[in-house]
C-alpha cells in the first residue's frame, strides 16, 4: 500500500503531533507544510523533511508538490478554518481538522454544509482521544454488556496551566471559550463516541483570569430519555488552574471501567461483586497515529466504517457547548 502524502496547515504545538505520528508509521508522510509565519511554517517543514508555503493557496499553484499531495491536516486555530476547509474541497483534497471544529454552533454549521456539498471528498474532526486504545476497549466491552447497563460518564481534563490565560484558546472572540471548548470538548466526543449524543442540563463556569474564558468548568449531561429507558448521566470536569487529573470512567450497574492517562498501560475494571482486575492496554501516546492511519483507510476506502468524528459530530459537540452556556450557573467574564 502506498504512504499518504499530508499538507500540514499550521504549524503550532499540535502540528507537532501530527508530526510525529506520521513519522511513527509507514502509511504516511508530509509533503508540505503551510503557516503564514515564516520562521514556524520553515522550522516545521525542516524537521518534516517537505515543502513550506506561505498559505494554501500557494501551495495548490505548485503543481508539481500539488501532485504529491493527497490530502490535508488542519492544525489552526478555529476561526480561519472555514476558507481553508473550502479551498482544500474545491481542490478535491480530503480534509482532517483539528479539534474543536468551530468556536461557534453557527461556524460549524458552515463547515458541516461544505462537506455535505463535497459529499465524494472524505472530512473528518481530529478528536484524538476516539483512538485511545483504552478508549476502544471501553466502547467494545459497553457494546457487549459487560458492564451491564450503562449509568454514568465521568471525565476530568484538567490541569495547572496559567500561560493559557495569554493564549488564543482562552479569547472567546477567537475559541469560542476557554477550558471547556479546549479540553471538555474531549471529554463531550468521547461521551458521543461511548454512550450517544448529549444535552446539557447544568454548566458551573469559574473565571479566574476576568475578560478572558472560563479558567474551569463542569458539565452535567445526558443521553436518552426516561420514557425509553434510564438516560446516562456524564459529569465533565475542565479546568487550567487546578491539579492535573486526566481520567476517563464509565460506570454500568454490574461494575465500572476507569482510565487515568498517568497511568497510561492500565484500564481499571472494577466489579460491583467480584474482585477488580486491571487490564493492560497500549498506551494512549499512540492515539495520534492511530488517528491518521484511520484517516489514511478512509481516504483510501470512504465507504468502509470509521471510528473517525464526522462533520456533524463536532457540530454536536458545538451544540451541547452552546447548551451548556444557555443553563450555566454563576456571572459570565466581563469583556
Amino acid at each position: 500500500m502506498s504512504k499518504l502524502s499530508l499538507a500540514i496547515i499550521g504549524s503550532g504545538i499540535i502540528a507537532g503531533a501530527h508530526l510525529a505520528a506520521a513519522e511513527a508509521s509507514d502509511r504516511l508522510t508530509i509533503r508540505a507544510v503551510v503557516d503564514p509565519v515564516a520562521e514556524r511554517r520553515d522550522d516545521l517543514a525542516k524537521r518534516a523533511g517537505a515543502k513550506p508555503f506561505a498559505s494554501l493557496d500557494e501551495l495548490l499553484a505548485d503543481a508539481a508538490v500539488r501532485a504529491t499531495v493527497d490530502a490535508v491536516v488542519i492544525c489552526t486555530p478555529p476561526f480561519v478554518r472555514e476558507a481553508l476547509v473550502a479551498s482544500a474541497l474545491q481542490a478535491g483534497l480530503p480534509v482532517l481538522v483539528e479539534k474543536p471544529l468551530a468556536n461557534s454552533v453557527d461556524h460549524a454549521q458552515v463547515l458541516v454544509d461544505l462537506a455535505a456539498r463535497h459529499a465524494t471528498t472524505p472530512t473528518a474532526v481530529a478528536f484524538c482521544h476516539r483512538f485511545t486504545p483504552a478508549v476502544q476497549v471501553m466502547k467494545k466491552m459497553i457494546a457487549a454488556g459487560e458492564i451491564g447497563a450503562l449509568v454514568r460518564f465521568e471525565n476530568t481534563f484538567a490541569c495547572w496551566h496559567p500561560t493559557m490565560r495569554e493564549h488564543w484558546m482562552s479569547d472567546p472572540d477567537l475559541s469560542g471559550g476557554g477550558s471547556l471548548v479546549d479540553t471538555g470538548c474531549h471529554g463531550l466526543d468521547i461521551f458521543h463516541y461511548l454512550v450517544g449524543p448529549s444535552r446539557a442540563d447544568a454548566a458551573v463556569i469559574s473565571h479566574q483570569w476576568p475578560g478572558r474564558g472560563d479558567s474551569n468548568a463542569t458539565l452535567l449531561i445526558h443521553h436518552g430519555n426516561a420514557a425509553g429507558g434510564s438516560p446516562v448521566a456524564g459529569v465533565l470536569a475542565s479546568g487550567w488552574a487546578e491539579p492535573a487529573r486526566f481520567i476517563v470512567t464509565v460506570v454500568g450497574t454490574d461494575g465500572l471501567l476507569e482510565y487515568d492517562f498517568d497511568k497510561p498501560e492500565e484500564l481499571l475494571w472494577s466489579h460491583s461483586t467480584k474482585p477488580a482486575q486491571t487490564l493492560e492496554v497500549q498506551t494512549h501516546e499512540v492515539r495520534f497515529q492511530h488517528q491518521l492511519e484511520a484517516f489514511a483507510d478512509l481516504v483510501n476506502d470512504p465507504s468502509k466504517p470509521t471510528a473517525l468524528a464526522t462533520f456533524e459530530d463536532g457540530l454536536a459537540v458545538s451544540l451541547t457547548l452552546q447548551s451548556a452556556n444557555e443553563q450555566m450557573v454563576g456571572a459570565k467574564s466581563t469583556r
